[in-house]
């Protein structure tokens, strides 16, 4: 395979990607995960004004897809190059570490909600707080609610992500496998199972709701292995399609996700400009319905178009804390779900007024940047030898 190969022949024939001898690092992965890590924190947090301008209230996607999409472009660079140069045993052996240190992440960031919930409702004498997050069951039956949380059968809400995770990882060697046979291969097998998870209702118990997963990882899986294929065509030199055709249906779906979610009908005055109701798309999040992920791909398509990777703004002082935030992304998701959670208690118990509003998104979204700077520092000062902030291998790992 060469740099010359065209992208439709590449998508159809496939080839190991080991042709490509290094890939230089693209600061807009972890950036961008920085950025979805931030509106993640922000739209958890219970009565929090500012989710009003994150991507949820822009649009048919949020931050969510993002990470997912951006979750399948790292694997491949992280776990798909390690396949093509030292075998399918050994990547997928790196697969698994990565899930166990996910799996463990989950299950203590499981007891510290379930404390925090408990002490929260206790202190303010509010049971709701235990439905906020979906956890009574845990308190009602906790003997027989140990397994199913071990089982990842019971997900109370703000614990739904990192599970999700999970399973799209473990499928990465074999997704991988497929797209080396072909890329279209990969996506025709994802797709199928896209459709299953629609037309069957393929899904995983979520015993805390008494449904299903909140994110179906069946239909999910087609979200990541899109940013799978596109990790692929990277490491293969193939570049990103550019015609007017993508450009104009890019554009018009997420002009079409802005005029749908009208943000501007929260301006008085301006009430009655959003769309009638029986006009407005209501895209189903559980299933990645096609909406959100048309969405999504067409966000992520024009910012890969017209971002470049060495823009000077990603190379400022914010940028680079968000830069930092997102090749942390494990500890910080989970330090996030912590501080909205205490952003809740706060605006819950204390205020829901602008002050309040200003001071719980001030400090939350402060300590979510210093705590991704400070962790940085850290695994750079504790490296056996120090990487360059370039290197591919130091974006993928922090996935």
């Amino acid at each position: 395979m060469s740099f010359a190969q065209s992208f439709p022949s590449w998508f159809w024939t496939g080839g190991p990607s080991t042709r490509v001898a290094s890939v230089p690092r693209d600061a807009r992965v972890d950036l961008f995960r920085g950025i979805a890590l931030i509106a993640i924190f922000i739209d958890h947090v219970a009565g929090n004004w500012l989710s009003r301008v994150t991507p949820s209230a822009m649009g048919l996607s949020d931050a969510a897809e993002y990470f997912v999409l951006l979750a399948g472009f790292s694997a491949a660079l992280a776990y798909g190059a390690v396949i093509d140069k030292r075998g399918f045993v050994t990547g997928s052996a790196q697969v698994v570490a990565r899930i166990w240190k996910l799996y463990t992440a989950h299950i203590g960031l499981f007891v510290f909600t379930a404390v925090t919930v408990a002490i929260m409702a206790v202190k303010f004498g509010n049971p709701l707080y235990f439905d906020h997050v979906a956890i009574v069951p845990f308190f009602q039956d906790p003997a027989n609610a140990i397994w199913q949380i071990a089982a990842l059968v019971f997900l109370p809400n703000y614990l739904d992500i990192l599970p999700l995770y999970i399973v799209l990882l473990a499928m990465a060697p074999m997704l991988w496998v497929l797209a080396r046979i072909a890329p279209a291969l990969a996506l025709g097998v994802s797709v199928s199972l896209y459709a299953a998870a629609w037309s069957i209702d393929f899904a995983l118990p979520n015993l805390a709701t008494g449904g299903v997963w909140f994110f179906n990882p069946f239909a999910w899986q087609l979200l990541f292995t899109i940013g799978l294929i596109a990790g692929h065509a990277t490491l293969s030199g193939i570049a990103l399609p550019r015609n007017a055709l993508l450009l104009v249906l890019a554009s018009g779906v997420v002009l079409l996700g802005l005029v749908n979610s009208a943000p501007w009908a929260i301006i008085p005055g301006l009430e009655n400009l959003a769309l009638p109701d029986l006009w407005r798309l209501d895209p189903d999040k559980t299933n990645l319905s096609p909406w959100r992920l048309a969405h999504a791909l067409s966000l992520a398509y024009l910012v890969a178009r017209f971002v470049p990777r060495d823009a000077a703004w990603m190379k400022s002082a914010i940028g680079r804390a968000l830069d930092d935030c997102g090749r942390q992304s494990l500890p910080l998701f989970c330090l996030g779900v912590i501080l909205s959670l205490a952003g809740t208690v706060a605006l819950f118990e204390i205020s829901r007024a602008w002050p309040m509003q200003i001071a719980v998104n001030l400090v939350g979204i402060g300590l979510l940047l210093t705590a991704g700077r400070v962790l940085q520092w850290y695994r750079a000062a504790t490296a056996k030898e120090p990487a360059p902030r370039n290197a591919v291998r130091d974006e993928v790992k922090a996935a």
